[in-house]
């Protein structure tokens, strides 16, 4: 039995009584031998799955030559994987840059930092207030806790740092209102994830553009979690047609590894000069080896085909639901970034899909997550659409 007060990790993470052994494809088994199929992918880490043979390989040959080198080298892993993200974006097309850290987090620490330096390195110093959005989340380093649009998450651990304006998802009123001459960036999720899984309307996204012409302002686009193949394609802001001048990366471009990066428009990219930024561990040719055979695969137009055809399925497999459960609400998302609103209790219902070998998480605070393998088949669809019903038949 799992005793939170006798483990020695730090106790900021709730975590069920349940220890995995090893996973394959789609699926974990803990240490009893019990089979899980897995919806939530380390929280849309893992879009290979598990044991994926191509990433395997990348890295024991990347572990044979070296582990790390520090970026004070050339990394011909890191290099392949700038110009493979590159190509696949509209950053190449600009000849845009890129930067390498190893998490979401520090991905947006250093978009921050990127977007206020291009503003002081072009004689406009004052432009430095960066607009968010309620219900989003950047990270929890400062910078990024500072930019995060949850105030639970912020209690405790103030002051936060000045510079930042919180305003609410959609509110083209608001947003109008907070942008002055002196905003830098206004900062975005395409989709809201851990928020609530929350999609910004078309009007909305036109007002971002609109405002970055009118302001001279630069967007930034947060694809950590509903991008690189997540939300059906490579990039998520693209596909809304969000204008972004710098977008981060992060969770699946590692392929399970510690991995950000950061993509940067040209003209940014000119502002920065060595010394501006750095890091130890960023880009490390193990985690950049690893990243490049989770992106080769990912990108691939059939791959991303396979996705969107899983998120017509599963869509209508929860529509079904909620039309079976009146207690189930509007289903949300792109992809396989799907939620699904939830008046009972999140918690309860994701330790029942638990118990029937179901994993699956929470956004916001009534909102149940989807976040499977990319790699999922119509039979796992079929097969965790049996087990969330099973489930849900407990609470009616």
């Amino acid at each position: 039995m799992f005793n939170m007060e006798s483990d020695p990790i730090a106790p900021t993470y709730a975590k069920p009584d349940v220890t995995f052994a090893y996973g394959k494809g789609v699926r974990l088994f803990d240490n009893k031998g019990k089979e899980y199929l897995d919806f939530a992918s380390g929280i849309s880490v893992n879009a290979l799955g598990y044991c994926n043979s191509s990433i395997n390989k990348a890295i024991k040959e990347q572990s044979e030559k070296f582990l790390h080198i520090s970026n004070l080298y050339q990394n011909e892993p890191q290099i392949k994987l700038a110009k493979k993200m590159l190509s696949l974006t509209k950053f190449g097309k600009e000849k845009g840059k890129a930067f390498f850290c190893n998490s979401g987090t520090e991905a947006n620490e250093a978009a921050i930092k990127f977007a206020r330096k291009y503003f002081y390195e072009t004689g406009k110093g004052e432009k430095t207030e960066i607009i968010t959005f309620v219900h989003s989340f950047h990270g929890r380093t400062y910078g990024a806790l500072s930019a995060t649009g949850q105030e639970k998450i912020k209690t405790g651990f103030g002051p936060m740092l000045p510079g930042f304006k919180c305003v609410e998802w959609n509110n083209i009123k608001e947003l109008e209102k907070a942008a002055d001459k002196n905003v830098a960036a206004i900062m975005l999720e395409p989709i809201v994830a851990e928020g609530g899984i929350l999609l910004p309307s078309k009007k909305f996204i036109n007002t971002i553009n609109g405002l970055k012409k009118r302001l001279g302002c630069l967007v930034i686009a947060d694809e950590i979690q509903a991008s690189m193949g997540r939300c059906g394609a490579v990039s998520c802001a693209e596909l809304f047609g969000i204008d972004a001048d710098i977008a981060t990366w992060a969770k699946a471009i590692g392929g399970g590894l510690p991995l950000g990066i950061v993509l940067i428009a040209e003209k940014i990219a000119k502002c920065l000069k060595p010394g501006d930024h750095g890091t130890t561990f960023g880009g490390n040719p193990l985690a950049c080896a690893a990243g490049l055979a989770a992106v080769d695969i990912i990108s691939r137009p059939k791959f991303l085909k396979n996705v969107r055809e899983r998120s017509v399925q599963l869509r209508a497999g929860l529509e079904k639901l909620a039309k079976k459960y009146p207690w189930l609400g509007e289903i949300r998302g792109e992809g396989l970034l799907l939620g699904i609103e939830c008046e009972k209790p999140p918690a309860d219902i994701i330790a029942a899909c638990r118990e029937r070998g179901l994993l699956i998480l929470r956004a916001g605070t009534n909102v149940l997550r989807f976040l499977p393998p990319l790699i999922i088949t119509r039979s796992d669809v079929k097969e965790a659409l049996k087990k969330l019903d099973a489930s849900f038949t407990i609470f009616i």
